[in-house]
């Protein structure tokens, strides 16, 4: 690959999209909208309420490390590819409307999880004033729900990209890799829909752990990354 490939960070593709475009204007808009979002805290009113904040501090952490990373995706999606079709504009309208209609679900849940983990709560006021055992199923539909919609909607954009190969002038590693974002935003969504099946399937005390099963996604990727290698292996012989 060339040295401007890899100033850029990419050694699989060539970027296309050199200039932002009015879809990416309007998505980078609302990304620093829901970003502000996250960020929005009451200003303290005592000094205990000041070192407290260290929790909204790691609550905001992830909140914005997920916000990031799904910005990376979309931002690497447009350089890559440089479509502004119908069909890249709609999936990517439907895109920002998640984002804003989960900012706020995000931040519940990365708070409740923080406080449950430093000790947050007290016996005055226990987790299960916020959140029952009962509710935990109903949670991971909600957040699950939200991978699964957001990763399908990586899915169609690349397959979308991928349709258009010849048109965009996508190499034989373009393609294949283009081909490994698709098999890895199926397997999140997958991965999402397994873990809400196992949240309503198994018992009530054990449904809070299924979470866990997110640590996959490195498996997932790890899995597809294969196979793209073992795919070019064929042509670079």
């Amino acid at each position: 690959m060339s040295r401007s490939y890899k100033l850029r960070g990419e050694k699989n593709f060539q970027w296309r999209g050199m200039d932002v475009s009015r879809i990416e204007n309007l998505s980078d808009i609302v990304f620093a909208l829901v970003l502000a979002l996250a960020a929005t805290q009451s200003i303290p009113q005592s000094f205990d309420e000041l070192t407290g904040l260290w929790r909204d501090a790691l609550s905001l952490a992830a909140c914005f490390g997920l916000i990031i990373f799904l910005w990376r995706t979309h931002h690497v999606f447009f350089r890559r590819y440089d479509l502004q079709d119908s069909v890249v504009s709609t999936l990517n309208a439907v895109l920002l409307f998640l984002l804003l209609a989960y900012i706020y679900p995000l931040m519940f849940m990365t708070e409740f999880v923080v406080k449950l983990y430093t000790g947050g709560f007290s016996a005055e006021s226990p987790p299960s004033n916020v959140l029952t055992f009962a509710q935990i199923k109903w949670l991971y539909l909600i957040y699950g729900g939200f991978f699964a919609a957001v990763f399908g909607l990586f899915a169609l954009l690349y397959a979308h990209a991928l349709r258009h190969a010849d048109e965009i002038g996508l190499n034989t590693r373009e393609r294949v890799y283009t081909r490994y974002e698709v098999e890895f935003a199926i397997g999140v969504l997958a991965l999402s829909v397994l873990i809400i099946a196992c949240a309503f399937a198994l018992p009530t005390a054990l449904s809070p752990f299924v979470g866990m099963a997110y640590s996959l996604m490195g498996l997932v990727a790890w899995v597809c990354g294969m196979r793209a290698e073992s795919r070019l292996k064929p042509e670079e012989t």
